[in-house]
Parts: structure tokens; C-alpha cells; sequence
């Protein structure tokens, strides 16, 4: 699934006249939406078990950004780095297959950034709670 993601991700960003890099910054975006839905389930998980952590925010700070890179890592080894497979792969589905590509593209941008802001709004505590 998410290389059928980062697959469109590159469909589009390839139609934008000034983006000559569309394989690289999709690879960043799809990274990034991985890194908020896996923070989506952190914070209704942490909401749902009632669950409290204290850290400070150079901690805080360390830990999102070591847990991004390796989500990054991840990312770059099934996507960028396939991105001929997934190209010649997805360029020759049928027509019928490549709407519903599209649409299960659409769906999952939305939701992955606006669950996040949905959770993180609504679940996650406020500073100084």
C-alpha cells in the first residue's frame, strides 16, 4: 500500500512545473504521513490507557526526531529506493484499478493529516494540565 502511495504522491508532483525532484520529495511526504499516523495512534493510544509521560522538551525533541528518521529509513527502503519497480509497476494497471488508486491516494492524505490535528487537538493534554 505504500508504495502504491508514494506511486501517486509522484503522479502528482510531477504535474507542478517547478518541482524537479517529484521521486525525493515524495518519499519525504509519504515519510512524513507515516510519522503522523503512527503519532495519531501514540496519542489515542496514550488517551484510551489514560497512560502519562513526563518529559522534558529536549527529550521530547530527541525522541520524535530519532523515531522520524527511522520511519524515514523505512520509507527510503520500499519506496525510493524501488521507485523503477513502482513505476513500471503502477503505470500499467487497468483503468478501473488506477481510480481506485486514486481514490485510496485521496482518502489517506486527508485523513492522515487531519486525524492528527483531529487527536492532537481534541486528545492530547494541554501544557501546564
Amino acid at each position: 500500500m505504500i508504495k502504491e502511495i508514494y506511486y501517486w504522491m509522484v503522479f502528482y508532483l510531477r504535474k507542478m512545473p517547478t518541482n524537479d525532484m517529484p521521486e525525493f520529495n515524495s518519499f519525504l511526504l509519504v515519510s512524513l504521513m507515516a510519522f503522523f499516523n503512527i503519532a495519531t495512534i501514540f496519542i489515542i493510544t496514550k488517551y484510551l490507557f489514560n497512560i502519562s509521560v513526563k518529559l522534558t522538551s529536549s527529550e521530547t525533541t530527541l525522541i520524535a526526531l530519532s523515531f522520524g528518521l527511522f520511519v524515514g529509513f523505512i520509507c527510503y527502503l520500499f519506496t525510493y529506493r524501488q521507485k523503477k519497480e513502482i513505476q513500471e509497476k503502477y503505470d500499467n494497471l487497468p483503468k478501473m484499478r488506477r481510480v481506485k488508486g486514486i481514490a485510496i491516494f485521496w482518502i489517506y492524505v486527508i485523513l492522515s493529516f487531519s486525524l492528527l490535528f483531529i487527536a492532537g487537538v481534541n486528545l492530547a493534554p494541554t501544557v501546564g494540565s
